[in-house]
């Protein structure tokens, strides 16, 4: 009897074992699928800031991945959607997206 309990509890152990390292390895999986979407947008981005003119800025990938931005206080130029998004308002003024007129300011 001893000797059935002992084992059951090392199987409900290896159960326990198993199923945290499963779970470990989702997570892992779900934070390089993050980091992997973080980089390409960053990179996207990077692109933008090469970008000179507002025309070229506008005209570049579709769905509105660039924003020309202006200032009085600093030069204009173009950047990413998501950075453009956080510049200070006081400083900059953005362009939107053709047909965003529900975009957040």
């Amino acid at each position: 009897m001893a000797r059935s309990a002992a084992l059951l509890l090392l199987l409900l152990a290896l159960l326990l074992v198993c199923s945290g390292a499963a779970s470990a390895a989702a997570a892992a999986g779900r934070i390089k699928s993050k980091a992997a979407a973080r980089s390409a947008r960053a990179e996207a981005e990077a692109g933008c800031r090469d970008l000179a003119t507002r025309g070229k800025c506008g005209a570049s990938g579709g769905g509105g991945r660039c924003r020309w931005c202006r200032s009085e206080a600093l030069d204009d130029m173009c950047f990413g959607a998501a950075e453009a998004w956080r510049l200070p308002k006081q400083v900059f003024s953005c362009d939107q997206p053709a047909g965003a007129a529900h975009a957040r300011r």
